[in-house]
């Protein structure tokens, strides 16, 4: 999800209160029930956390979880991905449903992170400017590699904050900015990578787009969505 321009942002006491409480929620949840990824392990390398993060922008992580260690295994460094070629690379993600163009981008990084000596940004600005790298990938590397306080919104972290605050933002604009400021106010307070992939993992199988299972979740008592719910009544008569 793109980041949008930076505006000061003072929340009321109140969404301070339900982010703090949804923060604890989610981190107690993610202790028993969250997903475990190889990109997530730690000791990771930068390269090996840029790689993730490029396969998941287009395909599930179910999938790039299968593909993962015998990509990494074929090519351990950003040097052989730079060379490797580009039928070859294909090949290996053909069974993700990627295809030339995830592969160039991938190769076409790995050259100009070659260029710089073989050394992932630390900044922002530097990390957008390569190709295949928006600001939510950006946000990853600085989170996982460099350990920033950033938030990882995506649209299962969307999805749930929308659904617990409330209707957030009347245009596309006002929406994006409302969720980057709410996120950005949930992953504060340490445990940052825990708390996002916590929102992350929440929103891809509790929370999720179609069927929540808003009477086993554990937010049902403070969420928006699980308050104003309808319970269908019957239509058929009494006695």
């Amino acid at each position: 999800m793109e980041r949008t321009e930076t505006i000061p942002y003072e929340p009321a006491p109140e969404t301070v209160a339900r982010a703090t409480w949804l923060r604890g929620q989610l981190l107690s949840w993610f202790r028993s029930s969250g997903r475990s990824f190889p990109w997530r392990d730690p000791g990771r390398r930068p390269y090996e956390i840029a790689v993730a993060e490029i396969l998941l922008q287009k395909t599930t992580a179910a999938g790039v979880a299968r593909a993962y260690s015998g990509f990494i295994k074929r090519y351990p460094s950003w040097a052989s991905l730079a060379l490797a070629r580009l039928e070859d690379l294909e090949s290996e993600l053909r069974p993700l449903g990627l295809w030339r163009q995830r592969a160039l981008v991938l190769r076409q990084l790995a050259q100009s992170i070659e260029e710089r000596g073989g050394d992932v940004p630390c900044s922002r600005a530097e990390l957008e400017r390569l190709r295949g790298i928006g600001p939510y990938t950006a946000s990853a590397i600085l989170a996982i590699v460099y350990g920033r306080t950033e938030a990882l919104l995506d649209v299962n972290m969307a999805r749930l904050l929308d659904r617990f605050f409330g209707p957030i933002g009347s245009s596309g604009k006002e929406r994006s900015r409302s969720l980057h400021q709410l996120a950005s106010l949930l992953v504060k307070g340490g445990h940052c990578l825990q708390i996002n992939w916590s929102a992350l993992d929440f929103g891809a199988l509790v929370c999720k787009a179609r069927r929540p299972r808003c009477q086993e979740c554990q937010l049902k008592a403070e969420c928006w969505y699980a308050r104003t719910q309808i319970t269908p009544t019957s239509d058929a008569p009494s006695g």
